[in-house]
C-alpha cells in the first residue's frame, strides 16, 4: 500500500496540472487536438506514473509490431496492464474497456482522451455499437486497438487463461487488419495491497501478427483458440519463469511458483 501513497504524493502536483491544462479539454473534445498529440502528450504522463510507481517495464518482440494500424488481444491480470502498453506502444494505442472505467475521475478521462471506448457488460446492444465503432476505426486506420478477449481480469496469476470471448475478433477481422497477441506479466503485484516491493518487474511480449491472408475463411471461435493457444503457451513457458527469476533476484519470500501451468 505504501508505494500507492508514495506514487500518489510524488504525482499529485502534476496530475492536478494535467487535469487544468489537457485532460479536460482532450477528454471533452477529442476531436479539436490530432490524436498523435493527446497520444504523445498522455504516453508522457504514464511515463511518470510508471517511474513513480517504480514500474520496471522489459518489453519483448516489439518487431513483431505491424506498421499499419493493428488489433492487439493480451491476457488481463490487473487494471493497470494497459500502463504497459503506452509505455512500449510509440503509436497511438487505444482500449476498449469495460464502463467502470468511465467513471473513474481520472483514469476515465485519459481513456477518453485517447479515443477510448467502454462496454456496459449488462447490455448487449450497446457491446455491438462499441464493437462497430472499433471495426469502422481500424477500416479507417484510426489508431491501434487492444482488446483483454477474456472480458475481465484473471485474480489469480498462477491459473490457466480464462476463456476467450470470441466475438471480440469480429470486428478486426471484419476489417481485414493483423491480429496481434500480446503477453503482459507482473502487473498484478502492483495493486497488491499487502505486500510492498522496492522493484515492480513487469514485461510485454508483442508475439506473431495473424495476417489477414492467415485467417482468412476462419472462424471467429477458430481464430479466439489459436491466439488463445499462442498466449497460454507463452504465458506458461516464457512469462511464468522469467517472472520466478525476476521476484527471486529480489527476495521475494511471498513469491507463489508452485508450476508451471
Amino acid at each position: 500500500m505504501w508505494h500507492l501513497i508514495r506514487a500518489v504524493l510524488l504525482l499529485f502536483p502534476r496530475l492536478i496540472w494535467s487535469m487544468i491544462t489537457w485532460i479536460f479539454r482532450y477528454s471533452n473534445h477529442p476531436e479539436k487536438t490530432p490524436i498523435n498529440k493527446r497520444y504523445n502528450t498522455v504516453r508522457k504522463l504514464i511515463l511518470k506514473v510508471n517511474k513513480a510507481l517504480r514500474l520496471d517495464v522489459e518489453v519483448f518482440g516489439k518487431e513483431n509490431i505491424p506498421d499499419e494500424v493493428s488489433c492487439f488481444y493480451c491476457n488481463h491480470l490487473a487494471a493497470v496492464d494497459p500502463l504497459l502498453f503506452i509505455e512500449t506502444m510509440d503509436k497511438p494505442v487505444t482500449f476498449v474497456a469495460k464502463e467502470e472505467i468511465k467513471k473513474m475521475p481520472l483514469v476515465g478521462r485519459i481513456f477518453s482522451s485517447i479515443d477510448g471506448l467502454f462496454l456496459n457488460r449488462t447490455d448487449l446492444k450497446q457491446q455491438l455499437k462499441v464493437m462497430m465503432k472499433v471495426q469502422d476505426s481500424l477500416k479507417n486506420q484510426s489508431i491501434n486497438w487492444v482488446i483483454y478477449p477474456e472480458g475481465t481480469r484473471n485474480k489469480d496469476p498462477m491459473n490457466k487463461l480464462l476463456p476467450f470471448h470470441h466475438g471480440t475478433f469480429r470486428a478486426a477481422m471484419k476489417a481485414n487488419v493483423p491480429l496481434v497477441p500480446v503477453v503482459s506479466y507482473g502487473t498484478f503485484r502492483l495493486l497488491d495491497l499487502k505486500h510492498s516491493y522496492k522493484r515492480y518487474p513487469t514485461f510485454i511480449k508483442y508475439l506473431k501478427p495473424i495476417y489477414p491472408s492467415e485467417y482468412e475463411g476462419k472462424t471467429t471461435e477458430e481464430v479466439a483458440k489459436i491466439i488463445q493457444s499462442g498466449i497460454q503457451k507463452e504465458v506458461s513457458f516464457f512469462a511464468k519463469p522469467l517472472d520466478h527469476k525476476n521476484m527471486t533476484a529480489l527476495g521475494d519470500k511471498y513469491y507463489r511458483f508452485n508450476r508451471v501451468k
